[in-house]
């Protein structure tokens, strides 16, 4: 208003002097002209800045309701799940890149009977989705591109004595005809009995395996009571070779394993593949005050995690992942099928896909798709092709 009322006077001032004073016609006139032509950009900017304010002022808000997952859960998980919604609410898609989800880790329950001290993915909540909304999420996920489905945990074993992951597993491999179907578990509560029933679904069965010693296996926390981690692990093998699966082994590079050779039993067990990890630490699941593990004391430098991969490179089967090459090259749904954001140390979860889709979902997953390729994430993840002599 004050620029507006000093274009005006001085437009005044220049037409009353006009008869008195010597001024030159063409003078006059440019400065008549550079007062209109200014007082009319600042009416412009003026009506464009208070366009703006009402319309961010009055506009909609858009926001997106979520599934209802109180079921099962206590007042503090609830109130946990609530404010890790809000943060999710808040954060920006970190990309509008069409990403395919063509393989998915799908982390359906968190509880396990084991406790390795350098667990990243620890039970936080005994929440588990029915039956028929995970397969309405496995769905979703086929319909824009998924090839492949990772069973994980916690132990995907543990809920209902393996029934539950074993009707995902026959949904997966003959509703959906996905190429491959694979479980990450610590064999411990695999039965025969469920090779006889879900068996001819599953394409991979990896066993996690962090030590041949027995002591270090205890002292990692990977065992039950009195039972024998090796034991079961050297079952499953003759299982899996029996009901025709492609048997898998997981390891991780700790303080405990890090000097241990393990070329021996490895190449004595033939898995298809000898995944090798680098101890991973990720906040509020094994580190930070809020975890319920502390690996902090499980964490091998980059030169001790190189130097057990070559004391095994003679195993053809080992496939190396360092924390650089894992962090954020996977595609992973927790137990409420919301993606996992790890690209900022902790596990920063999206919406849900049964609430908001996938592609949404995708926008906050944080996932590395050339990362992906870069590791080998895609490789013969099918029996099928696998062509392995039974």
């Amino acid at each position: 208003m004050v620029f507006t009322h000093f274009l005006l006077s001085m437009m005044q001032y220049l037409t009353s002097n006009v008869d008195d004073e010597p001024y030159d016609s063409l003078y006059f006139a440019y400065c008549q002209h550079i007062s209109v032509f200014a007082l009319i950009v600042f009416i412009l900017v003026a009506t464009f800045v208070v366009q703006r304010r009402v319309a961010r002022k009055y506009a909609p808000k858009r926001k997106i309701s979520t599934v209802n997952i109180s079921v099962g859960e206590s007042d503090q998980h609830k109130e946990e799940q609530d404010g890790e919604t809000k943060s999710g609410e808040e954060r920006m898609p970190q990309s509008e890149l069409n990403v395919k989800p063509l393989s998915v880790n799908y982390h359906f329950t968190r509880q396990c009977n084991y406790n390795c001290g350098f667990c990243f993915h620890t039970a936080k909540t005994s929440f588990v989705l029915p039956l028929e909304q995970a397969k309405r999420g496995l769905e979703l996920l086929k319909e824009k591109g998924m090839e492949k489905i990772n069973f994980s945990g916690g132990e995907p074993f543990i809920v209902k004595r393996g029934d539950f992951v074993g009707e995902l597993c026959r949904f997966c491999k003959i509703d959906l005809a996905l190429p491959s179907v694979t479980i990450v578990s610590n064999g411990s509560l695999v039965t025969e009995k469920w090779f006889e029933k879900y068996g001819k679904c599953l394409d991979i069965l990896a066993i996690s395996c962090d030590s041949f010693n027995p002591d270090v296996n205890e002292t990692i926390g990977r065992q039950q009571g009195n039972k024998n981690h090796l034991q079961s692990l050297r079952q499953v093998r003759e299982w899996c070779y029996q009901y025709k699966i492609a048997f898998k082994i997981n390891t991780v590079v700790n303080t405990y394993n890090q000097e241990e050779d393990m070329t021996e039993p490895i190449q004595e067990l033939n898995p298809c593949r000898w995944k090798v990890f680098q101890c991973l630490l990720i906040g509020g699941e094994n580190a930070g005050s809020k975890a319920l593990r502390h690996a902090e004391s499980f964490v091998v430098s980059d030169d001790d995690f190189k130097n057990f991969l070559i004391r095994h490179k003679s195993v053809s089967c080992l496939v190396p992942e360092s924390n650089d090459f894992m962090r954020n090259s996977y595609l992973i749904l927790d137990e409420y099928m919301r993606f996992l954001d790890c690209t900022k140390g902790n596990k920063d979860p999206s919406k849900s896909i049964l609430d908001v889709g996938v592609d949404n979902a995708l926008l906050f997953s944080g996932f590395d798709e050339k990362m992906f390729f870069k590791r080998g994430g895609k490789y013969v993840w099918s029996k099928a092709d696998l062509r392995l002599e039974w």
